[in-house]
């Protein structure tokens, strides 16, 4: 099991250490219920009162606290935290080179060792970077590239012409590359229009379970660098999503959209198809953009508003029945006296 003193953790999370640093520390842990070789951490004051009676080795805090254990202060525990459960519980990464025989590969796929291949995995004629995770009933087409360091959970489907860039995480259930809802009507009938582009995405993508991304009309779907998608959003044919963005479960991004950088979506928030999304935009949840936005900022409701101003609204709404009570009475009022 990987070990760390809190002394090296401090170092990786670029924290001032106070107490013991030679204390050996293995996992993180509740502050409640966790012994010595776990560290906590601390980022609200109704845990204060808990993390004076911790048994923790250590405790991952913001400022001082009064406890026995070991502190790790930092300015962002959020991102303390996250680098060192990365640490203790990191991505699967293929350190020897394993497939098992159920697999079925295209003698002219390219695999480069080391990779895991698991049970009843399919793979076409495709490149395999070093280092990647592919589990059991993965099904990747033909002419996919995949970077190094990659993990695809099982059920994951990668239709042909599929580029993904390093650590792309896809899990269970994502299907990337099927066809963008593409349709001509005549006289009552619909006729399938192919797709022909493929879907770009970049280095250090994370997709939720079941998570659909369409493959493009004529040109490439494109996810940047850095984008975390949740379970269960869909990006339409030809979107592009620019780098860094991160949308929560549900999301739902319309055909030719083109979302900017650094984006915020919450959960269930949706754009309409051929607007553009500025960079830097956060969107509350379930807000449905039918317009482009195009100043940073964040913005909800049906159709968007700037935050505050749909706050207002809403308080609004909810004093509605008595505002027009007042009113009714007043009218009345006004009647009697004429």
């Amino acid at each position: 099991m990987t070990e760390l003193s809190v002394r090296a953790l401090a170092e990786m999370v670029g924290g001032r250490l106070i107490g013991d640093g030679e204390r050996m520390i293995r996992g993180l842990g509740d502050l409640r219920t966790a012994g010595p070789e776990a560290v906590g951490f601390v980022r609200d004051p109704r845990y204060h009162e808990a993390a004076r009676g911790t048994k923790v080795g250590a405790l991952l805090t913001d400022h001082e606290l009064a406890t026995d254990a070991a502190q790790i202060l930092v300015a962002d525990v959020d991102v303390a935290y996250a680098k060192v459960a990365s640490h203790f519980h990191p991505m699967p990464r293929a350190i020897a080179h394993r497939v098992h025989p159920t697999a079925v590969i295209d003698p002219e796929a390219t695999i480069e060792a080391p990779v895991q291949i698991g049970p009843h995995a399919v793979i076409g004629r495709s490149r395999i970077g070093a280092g990647c995770v592919i589990m059991a009933s993965v099904t990747i087409g033909d002419d996919v590239e995949l970077g190094r360091d990659c993990v695809l959970f099982p059920q994951v489907t990668i239709y042909d012409r599929v580029r993904a860039g390093d650590r792309f995480y896809a899990h269970g259930s994502c299907v990337i590359g099927s066809d963008g809802f593409g349709y001509a009507p005549e006289r009552g009938s619909w006729h399938k229009v192919p797709q022909l582009g493929g879907v770009v995405i970049g280095d250090d993508v994370e997709l939720g379970a079941g998570t659909v991304i369409d493959r493009g009309a004529m040109n490439d779907t494109v996810i940047g660098s850095g984008c975390k998608i949740d379970n269960l959003c869909h990006i339409a044919h030809n979107a592009q999503i620019g780098e860094n963005t991160v949308m929560a479960a549900g999301c739902m991004v319309a055909g030719s959209a083109k979302v900017g950088k650094n984006n915020l979506w919450g959960g269930r928030s949706a754009c309409a198809g051929h607007i553009t999304i500025a960079d830097g935009v956060r969107l509350g949840g379930g807000t449905n953009a039918l317009r482009s936005i195009r100043e940073p900022g964040e913005y909800m409701g049906y159709p968007p508003v700037e935050k505050k101003r749909f706050v207002r609204i809403q308080k609004a709404i909810v004093d509605l029945p008595e505002m027009r009570a007042e009113w009714v009475e007043s009218h009345e009022e006004t009647n009697g006296e004429a």
